[in-house]
């Protein structure tokens, strides 16, 4: 595992140094360099008035300061996710994406779908923070939901007294639109969501519509 990858184990401390630090120097690399390619584009022969590009740094250094929030916020939702089952939207990249993922050390799961799985670590690179589930690295963003624990009986309760009877639809294995009664709901081993419909275990993710019962 690289060394920037935070496992479940890592202590918590160790992680919140680091993010600190890494963040802090994120924030004014990044502002200094907007800053400076606002100034050196400039038209020699046609500068922009001091008030205007003070607003201009004004609005560049807010943008830097956004930019900077939500990367702390991404590693802290990183920390909290580890040992956590998650959907998540796999990436819709271009062979050269893919590739330039790859040589930064990180295994990008190519496709259109949504797949769950228990978050083993996390890790930053470029400034911008990756979950590892199962031995695909996805980017914070592409988190979907949170998948609750099998022993939560009190969320597959509500989700049965919602969803039992109901017509759903839903994409079959090929990829076909398909729809059904729901007729039980249960979690299958790895704690996904998973409803029977027309004799067929659907996960939950796979469901497009829910109608009334039928």
């Amino acid at each position: 595992m690289p060394s920037n990858a935070i496992s479940a184990i890592s202590g918590g401390n160790t992680a919140s140094t680091g993010a600190a630090d890494s963040t802090s120097a994120f924030r004014n690399a990044d502002f200094l360099r907007i800053m400076m390619t606002e100034i050196t584009n400039q038209n020699p022969l046609d500068p922009q008035d001091t008030g205007k590009l003070v607003e201009n740094v004004q609005k560049l250094q807010d943008l830097a300061n956004s930019t900077y929030q939500k990367f702390r916020a991404d590693l802290t939702w990183g920390q909290q996710l580890i040992g956590q089952t998650v959907s998540v939207q796999q990436q819709a990249l271009s062979p050269t994406e893919k590739q330039a993922q790859l040589d930064k050390g990180l295994k990008p799961d190519v496709g259109f779908g949504q797949v769950s799985g228990k978050v083993t670590s996390f890790r930053t690179i470029d400034q911008k923070v990756y979950i590892t589930v199962g031995d695909k690295d996805y980017p914070m963003d592409n988190v979907r939901q949170i998948v609750p624990q099998a022993q939560q009986s009190q969320y597959l309760a509500t989700m049965a007294d919602q969803l039992l009877g109901k017509q759903v639809a839903y994409l079959n294995a090929t990829g076909t639109l398909t729809s059904g009664k729901v007729t039980s709901v249960k979690y299958d081993k790895d704690s996904n969501l998973q409803l029977e419909v027309g004799g067929q275990s659907v996960n939950f993710d796979k469901v497009t519509q829910i109608g009334v019962a039928g």
